[in-house]
């Protein structure tokens, strides 16, 4: 008895299951199955888009059908007119589309597209309108008197085309090739490269490019226009006629709609450039000394001019990014991120190289024209930028230091001082005790006096720096505007220090005595 309970329970089971759950499930998975849309389209031409189903048939197998009845349709037939007529089926309301007594398709209210406000007498009027212009292209289509007209056109259209290729081509060959000619004459001329020759030279490569573009509008031209004279291919020649015409349409809106954009770039960068040209008068009058501004001082009003044009420009550039034209683009977005990527990368060393050279102008530990030595390098400051500071050396060699290198050194500077009297500049001679000091002074300030570039106010003086054991130390310091030549200037002063010694008969010796001498070594005082 259990066991024929158990199997009683278990058939009872496997039917409920078999007759509720199981259809349901399936009518579940049915009803969330999705209904693909599907487009109906015939001799190029896009009729109508299903979107529901039609008394079990699918949009697909709707499109399927649509497609066999307009295409059993016979040329006698399409004198007849397009007519919609109402029609209700399963619940389902809408209108079908007949060719005098033949059936086309139908459109139901499901069909409509959700996310538009279309209504169904406009869907049929649309809809009706485009089997109207069918009708009459598929009966164009089957007149092969018309076709053969038309395929004359055509051939005289290709006829004009070859034709315009082959004038443009020799046209443009022509003028490619006399640029060509102009611009070897120029080079022939000037017996190398002249400025204008790649004028010339840009001109001919120019003329190429615009031979090949007009050639593919040629050809696009010829292409829409034979596609548009056969009823088969007219929707296809239509829509390249339309990209043209939506293409040039879009350009011109853009630009009228531009104009109060550039007209704003225009009044700002105006307004940008005029006050900059009062800064640049402003920063002439604070250099020349016209105007004394504290904590601007002469050495840093370049720097500060160029630091206050690139902040202006900044400031100029960020109001008028927004009234760009195409700043909004995606391409345009794509373009700004890969430059701040690339100064992100880049800028860790040029920041600090910037920074080093702002310490070195605004420290004011050099300037252009003085003669200097950091880092073991002496010459002539000739010019500090913003990344490096170039330096003549005395042998005619330039060197350039790196920002950076120069603030992490100290920098000794021969002239900083010495503005208003030129460099100071010494050199040492040994003499021995017999020589009376007077003389010597009076010898090496003449031998100052008489060489080139040495001034003479303020005049050169001695000093005796030590009493050494066997002779004096005497230290001959001289002022000069010419540093950088200062090799030179020693060179053509020891010369002269050694013709004065020896027209005062005073040897420039440095002696060191093995032992004492026989009489005393000293000099007359006079």
């Amino acid at each position: 008895m259990h066991i024929q309970r158990r199997v009683h329970w278990f058939f009872l089971a496997l039917f409920l299951i078999t007759n509720i759950f199981i259809p349901q499930g399936f009518a579940a998975v049915k009803a969330n199955e999705e209904v693909r849309p599907e487009t109906l389209t015939f001799m190029n031409r896009d009729l109508a888009i299903f979107r529901a189903n039609l008394n079990g048939a699918s949009p697909s197998i709707r499109v399927e059908n649509a497609l066999k009845r307009m295409r059993q349709v016979e040329t006698m037939e399409l004198i007849e007119d397009i007519r919609a007529v109402p029609f209700s089926l399963a619940g389902e309301k809408g209108f079908q589309f007949h060719l005098g007594t033949r059936h086309l398709f139908s459109l139901i209210e499901k069909d409509l597209d959700p996310e538009s406000s279309e209504q169904m007498a406009d869907l049929v009027k649309e809809t009706t309108l485009i089997l109207e212009e069918l009708k009459n292209a598929r009966y164009q289509q089957s007149k092969i008197s018309f076709l053969i007209h038309e395929f004359f056109v055509a051939l005289l259209a290709t006829i004009a085309l070859i034709a315009s290729i082959v004038i443009l081509k020799r046209g443009l060959n022509w003028s490619g090739h006399y640029l060509l000619i102009k611009c070897r004459e120029i080079s022939t001329r000037h017996n190398g490269t002249h400025w204008v020759e790649y004028f010339f030279l840009f001109g001919a490569r120019l003329t190429q490019f615009i031979s090949w573009l007009l050639i593919l509008i040629l050809l696009y031209s010829w292409i829409t226009f034979c596609f548009s004279r056969f009823p088969l291919t007219y929707p296809l020649g239509h829509k390249l006629g339309m990209y043209v015409s939506h293409t040039l349409h879009w350009v011109v809106e853009s630009i009228l709609a531009a104009i109060p954009n550039l007209m704003t770039i225009f009044i700002v960068v105006f307004i940008t450039r005029s006050l900059l040209d009062l800064l640049k008068v402003f920063f002439r009058r604070v250099q020349s000394g016209q105007l004394k501004i504290p904590l601007l001082h002469f050495e840093t009003v370049s720097a500060t001019q160029r630091i206050t044009t690139v902040i202006i420009w900044g400031l100029c550039i960020a109001i008028i990014y927004p009234f760009i034209p195409g700043s909004n683009s995606e391409a345009f977005k794509g373009l700004s991120v890969l430059l701040g990527v690339i100064i992100s990368l880049g800028s860790t060393g040029l920041v600090t190289q910037l920074m080093s050279g702002l310490v070195v102008v605004y420290s004011r530990a050099l300037r252009v024209g003085d003669f200097i030595q950091v880092n073991g390098v002496k010459g002539v400051v000739t010019e500090i930028g913003g990344l490096a500071t170039k330096i003549q050396t005395q042998n005619k060699i330039e060197t350039t230091i790196p920002n950076s290198v120069i603030i992490s050194n100290s920098i000794e500077n021969f002239t900083r001082l010495n503005d208003a009297t030129g460099s100071l500049i010494s050199t040492t001679v040994t003499i021995g005790y017999d020589a009376p000091w007077r003389t010597v002074h009076e010898i090496l300030i003449s031998a100052a006096l008489s060489t080139n570039q040495i001034i003479s106010a303020p005049s050169p003086y001695v000093f005796q720096r030590a009493l050494s054991d066997f002779y004096v130390e005497y230290q001959l310091f001289f002022h000069t505007e010419f540093p950088e030549i200062q090799t030179k200037i020693l060179s053509e002063l020891h010369q002269k220090i050694q013709d004065e010694f020896n027209r005062a008969g005073i040897q420039i010796m440095s002696p060191h005595f093995m032992s004492q001498p026989l009489h005393p070594v000293l000099s007359t005082m006079k």
